[in-house]
C-alpha cells in the first residue's frame, strides 16, 4: 500500500511543469495575435500613397496624361480602351489661378462629320433679337417664352460662338456649380462641360486650360 503511494506521487509532481509550459505557450500565442492585430489596423488606418497620373491613349491621336485625382469615375481610369472619360477638373489647375470650384467634362470621339453650325445659327429661331454685350468679350442672347430651352441665357463668344457657347440657367438650379452646358471640339475630341455660371468671365482662360489638355500638341 506504501509502496503504491510512492509511485503515485511522482506523475503528480512532473505534471505541473508540463501545466506551467502549456499555459506559458498559449499566453505568448495570444500576445503575439494581439499584436499582429494591432500591427494590421495600423497598417489599414493610413491614408493610401496618392495614386500617379493617368495614360489614356485611345481617345485620342496622343496619349492623355491625366492626373488620376480628375477621374468622376475611378474604375474608368483603369480600363484599357475607354469610349468615354468623366472628369472634374479644378478650375485652379485648369487655369493656373486661384479660381475655386470644378469644371465638369466628359470626353469622347467627336463625329466624323462636317463642320456642325454655330451655336448663333443653331439657336437662331428660338432666341430674341434682344443682344448684350458683356466686358468679358461675351455677347448675351435669351431665349424666347415657350421654346425648349425658355429660363436659359446664351452666351456667345466671338459674335457666332464658334469659338465658345454656352447656355446658363437664369433661376436656381439643384447643382450651382453646373449651371452651364457648353460643347467644344479640340482636335478629334468632343468636350461636353458643365460649371457654374460665375466661372464665365474667365472662360478663354478655361478653354486655353482644356486646349492644353487635351489639343494635338502637349
Amino acid at each position: 500500500m506504501l509502496h503504491s503511494v510512492r509511485l503515485g506521487r511522482p506523475a503528480a509532481v512532473t505534471g505541473l511543469p508540463v501545466d506551467r509550459r502549456l499555459i506559458l505557450a498559449a499566453a505568448v500565442g495570444l500576445a503575439g495575435s494581439v499584436a499582429l492585430t494591432g500591427v494590421a489596423a495600423a497598417w489599414l488606418a493610413r491614408p493610401p500613397a496618392p495614386a500617379g497620373p493617368v495614360v489614356v491613349g485611345s481617345l485620342a491621336p496622343r496619349p492623355l496624361v491625366l492626373p488620376a485625382a480628375w477621374f468622376v469615375r475611378p474604375g474608368a481610369a483603369a480600363e484599357a480602351a475607354p469610349e468615354r472619360i468623366d472628369l472634374a477638373i479644378p478650375w485652379g489647375e485648369l487655369t493656373g489661378s486661384a479660381l475655386p470650384g470644378l469644371m465638369r467634362v466628359t470626353a469622347t470621339r467627336a463625329p466624323e462629320t462636317d463642320a456642325p453650325l454655330s451655336p448663333a445659327r443653331r439657336y437662331a429661331r428660338f432666341l430674341t433679337a434682344e443682344a448684350q454685350p458683356l466686358a468679358e468679350g461675351l455677347m448675351r442672347r435669351r431665349f424666347r417664352a415657350g421654346t425648349p430651352f425658355e429660363g436659359e441665357d446664351l452666351y456667345l463668344a466671338q459674335g457666332d460662338g464658334s469659338r465658345f457657347a454656352a447656355r446658363c440657367a437664369t433661376g436656381p438650379v439643384p447643382e450651382p456649380d453646373a449651371a452651364c452646358l457648353s460643347e467644344i471640339r479640340i482636335g478629334t475630341l468632343s468636350l461636353r462641360l458643365r460649371f457654374s455660371a460665375d466661372r464665365l468671365p474667365s472662360w478663354s482662360a478655361g478653354l486655353a486650360g482644356l486646349e492644353r489638355v487635351f489639343g494635338p500638341n502637349p
